[in-house]
């Protein structure tokens, strides 16, 4: 197992996807930080304001699953799917000898773990750090860095399981547009059913178990223990069926 993450962590450090995301992602948090603290942009009444941490407002644009989706979508486009032939099944040195649910777990946690890199933690890290540059941390105290580590913690829990399901369409389309396209409609289907889920008692039952409610409500400041827990077994039953599902689905490909 060991060497089959080395391994897909080497193609994760060759992959031009990810290193063009990867500084797209911080050049673009940069601008959005510095265009919030220096007050150019405003946003009122965020869940950040409300925990004294206006100064990050920016971050609420990379917790947004219309436009993360983008960034995930894209690196499993040429990370993942690009791993077929054109006939669409499994180029024979994927496999090389080792247990295909090996095979995909390691993708999984290397893809995974690139995601989030690009999508969490750059814009987090890239505002603190230009909050304490332009002289902003003095506002920042104790309890703001464990709501911080809070939120963020619960909202990768389900960004996990997010990437589980954007890897298995990967898996399915076998092809990066086609991954992009349906990851995107799947996030609008997902984002008109919270827009009419008030209609309809089970609509809004099935959305609120869900990781894509979760996305938001993670950042809410007064969680109790009770929805901690309730969010982490949503987050956690997600990632285990979508990988469950996965893997079955790597296992009846046909390799050549």
């Amino acid at each position: 197992m060991n060497n089959l993450l080395r391994a897909e962590w080497y193609k994760l450090q060759r992959n031009k996807i990810f290193t063009v995301l990867l500084v797209s992602i911080a050049g673009l948090s940069a601008l959005l930080h510095y265009l919030i603290i220096i007050d150019w942009w405003q946003m009122n009444d965020t869940v950040f304001d409300r925990v004294g941490l206006g100064a990050l407002d920016a971050l609420l644009t990379f917790t947004v699953p219309l436009f993360f989706n983008l960034i995930v979508s894209t690196l499993a486009g040429f990370f993942i799917a690009t791993e077929f032939s054109n006939s669409g099944v499994i180029k024979n040195q994927i496999i090389s000898g080792h247990h295909r649910s090996h095979v995909y777990v390691a993708k999984y946690v290397v893809f995974s773990f690139a995601a989030i890199v690009v999508t969490c933690l750059v814009p987090l890290f890239t505002g603190l750090i230009e909050v304490v540059v332009l002289g902003q941390s003095e506002r920042i105290d104790l309890s703001h860095f464990l709501y911080l580590g809070r939120a963020y913690s619960l909202f990768i829990i389900h960004f996990l399981g997010y990437s589980a399901i954007i890897m298995l369409l990967a898996i399915v389309t076998e092809d990066s547009g086609k991954t992009i396209i349906l990851s995107v409609l799947m996030t609008i289907a997902i984002e008109l059913m919270r827009l009419f889920s008030s209609s309809s008692r089970f609509v809004t039952f099935i959305y609120e178990h869900t990781i894509f409610s979760q996305f938001s409500y993670v950042f809410h400041e007064g969680m109790s223990i009770d929805e901690i827990v309730q969010s982490i077994i949503v987050g956690g039953i997600t990632i285990i069926v979508m990988i469950s599902c996965g893997i079955l689905l790597f296992n009846r490909k046909e390799i050549k």
